[in-house]
């Protein structure tokens, strides 16, 4: 009986003691719920995984380290530290065989997710899902993350074709789609400062090349001596030696300090991270080069012009600015018209060498993809660029020649005719029935 009593105090001790230790065992050895959702965002050129955002809902401000477990399909050894970012501060990366460790040192709170993108992942050959798991730990304690799945869709026909393009060796060195597509906002970034050149540079080489003709045949030496070497020295030498030396060279005149004093609040803009002095500079190269064409092209557009026109309106009591300005001009703009196309579509393309002095516009912003790539598809994309410009205007240039000589001679280019019984076939049948 005694001893009966003893085991039944000692189990009554037991239970008590239990009872007073169990809760606190059992909040030390589980640890807080963390949740794990995964935003898988694809290319749209070939299917492939570019971004993978996971979204990590800490479960408690205890939360000091995740281990993120990559399925060996997306070889996540491919992933450097720079291609993780945390939405939270404070956080250390690091990447230890397949597994990517994050270390959370402050900042945390128990009811704000965490945000986790990488960057870079190798998608898999075969399309479907990959389960993502991993491991939340609370100081001492950890717990596993509930799997999540990486999904990577099927290819359709058209991201096939470009998946079969990346892997044939020319065709991927030379007209890669997916670093085209990565190319075209830079381009067309590059694209409107070349516009913005050609722009201001023609306009500034149109009166410029106007002075320069008249001058050449004006009748005192002194006057057209210094046009006719201008122009032959500027004719006569390579454009890009010219950009080199206006480009820097014009910085030490006195003039161009002065001029650009003066423009105040219109020298200190920029548009791409390029200073605004810069397109000055380039602008004027250009203009320079231009005017000195356009010269040539005006002067042999006034000279077609038959001296009985300048007569008849000096003998109706016109000056010979007024002669030139109402009779002459006109009809000179008229003819040289599609030539004057053709020289802003030469001034355009003159646009890319813009790059040698450090101009960010089209060729240079090729250049910097393909330095990044080491691929040759950026200069193709540009290319594209600059014949979006020029064969338009191409087409625009002969359709006015043709509509400029209708109105000169009253008929427009000779068609050849096909003569009936000219044919091939005809020929043959001729032959057959002799």
């Amino acid at each position: 009986m005694q001893a009966h009593m003893r085991r039944v105090a000692l189990a009554l001790i037991a239970i008590l003691v239990g009872a007073v230790f169990l809760p606190a065992i059992a909040g030390a050895s589980l640890a807080p719920e963390a949740n794990l959702s995964v935003d898988t965002q694809t290319t749209k050129l070939t299917a492939a995984v570019s971004i993978v955002t996971l979204v990590l809902e800490p479960g408690s401000t205890d939360l000091t380290r995740v281990e993120l477990d990559f399925p060996q399909e997306l070889r996540p050894d491919q992933v450097k530290g720079r291609n993780v970012l945390v939405s939270t501060e404070g956080a250390d990366v690091t990447m230890v065989e397949d597994v990517i460790e994050i270390d959370f040192l402050e900042g945390l709170g128990s009811d704000d997710p965490i945000e986790i993108t990488i960057e870079g992942l190798t998608t898999p050959e075969s399309p479907g899902d990959y389960d993502l798991s991993g491991t939340a730990f609370y100081g001492s304690l950890e717990t596993m993350l509930p799997d999540a799945a990486v999904i990577i869709p099927k290819p359709n026909i058209g991201q096939r074709l470009v998946l079969w393009i990346e892997d044939q060796p020319f065709l991927h060195l030379f007209f890669s789609p997916v670093i085209i597509a990565e190319a075209l906002p830079v381009l067309v970034k590059g694209f409107q400062v070349a516009v913005l050149i050609l722009f201001f540079g023609y306009i500034i080489a149109m009166p410029g090349g106007l002075a320069l003709s008249f001058m050449k045949m004006a009748k005192s030496r002194w006057v057209r001596w210094p046009s006719t070497f201008y122009i032959d020295l500027v004719r006569g030498t390579p454009l890009l030696v010219q950009i080199l030396l206006v480009y820097f060279g014009i910085t030490f005149l006195p003039f161009y300090k002065n001029l650009i004093d003066g423009l105040g609040p219109l020298a200190s803009w920029s548009l791409y991270k390029v200073d605004a002095t810069q397109y000055y500079r380039i602008i004027i190269a250009l203009a320079l080069n231009s005017s000195a064409y356009m010269a040539e092209i005006f002067r042999a557009g006034i000279q077609s012009i038959h001296k009985g026109q300048l007569e008849a309106a000096r003998s109706l009591g016109m000056s010979v600015p007024q002669s030139m300005a109402y009779v002459v001009i006109p009809q000179t703009v008229r003819r040289i018209l599609p030539t004057m196309m053709s020289e802003f579509i030469l001034l355009f393309k003159d646009t890319s060498l813009a790059f040698s002095v450090g101009v960010f516009e089209l060729t240079l912003q090729a250049r910097t993809v393909q330095a990044r790539t080491f691929n040759m598809s950026p200069y193709i994309a540009a290319a594209g660029f600059y014949l979006l410009l020029t064969l338009p205007l191409g087409r625009f240039v002969a359709s006015l020649e043709e509509r400029l000589s209708i109105a000169e001679t009253g008929r427009g280019p000779e068609k050849k005719v096909k003569k009936p019984g000219s044919g091939f076939w005809s020929r043959k049948f001729a032959k057959e029935s002799a």
